[in-house]
């Protein structure tokens, strides 16, 4: 069992959402300390290759998400 718990949820997607959750809340944190190191504090899940399907209990099922243009550098904080 983890700390934050993000292990003990019920679906993949829901643990990928609380692990971007996660990562927004230490960018927001990390500013507080270093003022200004991250200019964008919220992610963007559109911006990574894939998801997991919504209601996904571990089979696998993942969503390509059309990244039109490409992946951008930074992704999903770009």
């Amino acid at each position: 069992m983890s700390a934050n718990g993000i292990s003990t949820l019920a679906t993949k997607r829901a643990r990928q959402d609380a692990k971007l959750a996660l990562a927004n809340a230490d960018r927001i944190a990390r500013n507080g300390v270093e003022p200004g190191r991250y200019s964008d504090t919220t992610a963007d899940a559109t911006q990574l290759p894939t998801r997991y399907a919504v209601g996904d209990n571990d089979t696998g099922n993942v969503v390509d998400n059309p990244n039109a243009g490409g992946l951008l550098p930074g992704r999903p904080w770009a």
